[in-house]
């Protein structure tokens, strides 16, 4: 078992950090840098899992782990969250409408808030909207908050 979440770990390293080689980032990055062969590579990845420096590297931006924001899509985080974010737009409020703001660059959602919690059924107009529907009918809201 423990070989296996091993294994599954070293998976998701090596594709959550492809930036530095298909080890990702970590102590491995710095140790084998500029050294993209399959041997570099794999010791690289075993030195990131083994040692479990990735976390430690992204927490503080350091072994060549990039600090930036998580990207995600706006679609992609609606789908994710869209009944806890029609909730909050009946509410008016709420922790998931100010994150999905925060996608769309507005920082003040209070601001179109009240007009999105009056408009609840433009917004969610079927029994199962799409993302893509949402994210449409939301950007009109986030222009004027931006």
């Amino acid at each position: 078992m423990k070989k296996l979440m091993l294994a599954a770990v070293l998976m998701l390293g090596t594709q959550a950090f492809a930036g530095y080689g298909a080890a990702g980032c970590g102590l491995g990055s710095v140790l084998f840098e500029g050294k993209n062969d399959k041997v570099s590579q794999i010791l690289a990845a075993t030195t990131n899992g083994t040692s479990g420096n990735q976390t430690f590297g992204i927490t503080t931006g350091t072994l060549n782990c990039d600090t930036g924001r998580l990207r995600i899509s706006r679609t992609t985080f609606i789908e994710a969250n869209k009944f806890a974010l029609a909730n909050d737009i009946a509410r008016g409020e709420g922790e998931t409408l100010a994150a999905v703001s925060t996608l769309y660059g507005c920082q003040n959602v209070s601001s179109v808030s009240s007009s999105m919690k009056a408009d609840y059924a433009k917004i969610f107009d079927s029994a199962n909207p799409t993302a893509e529907a949402i994210d449409a009918k939301i950007s009109g809201y986030m222009k004027a908050c931006i």
